[in-house]
């Protein structure tokens, strides 16, 4: 299957329940939620350390030769700037990144194979994958020929 056209929109209550669905059940953060803003992808929750600590990062998302690209852009916890918690944090993501075939990491970024991806939760596709853009409460994927 070859996709020749695709505009996908989703909102944040959207991507929420995807990540709901698909997260590993032993993640150890709780009250995970994702907004949308100018700025990228902000996702929010509570790491348990050696007391609840409350985070949020933004990423910066884009598309680099028809792969997905995340980069932490910022990170705060406790409400400041902190790069005491901001390891923990990441080492999470890295390790859910290190589980999928699918995803790698690269530096200070997150690629995505979107096709594999796809072909591993969904179907195999061919989707020229050339945008991705986050807006308030919206992200909006762009691919095809």
């Amino acid at each position: 299957m070859e996709l020749h056209a695709l505009k996908l929109s989703l909102t944040e209550q959207d991507l929420n329940d995807i990540l709901r669905k698909y997260l590993p059940k032993n993640l150890d953060v709780d009250d995970l939620r994702v907004k949308f803003s100018e700025q990228g992808i902000h996702v929010a929750g509570i790491y348990p350390l050696f007391f609840p600590v409350r985070f949020e990062t933004i990423w910066e998302i884009g598309v680099e030769q028809g792969h997905a690209t995340a980069r932490l852009a910022s990170f705060k916890a406790m409400g400041v700037p902190g790069n005491i918690f901001k390891s923990a944090v990441v080492k999470i993501v890295e390790n859910i990144a290190k589980q999928e075939n699918w995803i790698r990491i690269v530096g200070d970024r997150f690629l995505a194979d979107v096709e594999l991806g796809c072909s591993k939760y969904a179907v195999l596709a061919h989707l020229h994958l050339r945008s991705i853009t986050v807006k308030p409460g919206s992200l909006m994927v762009e691919a095809g020929h």
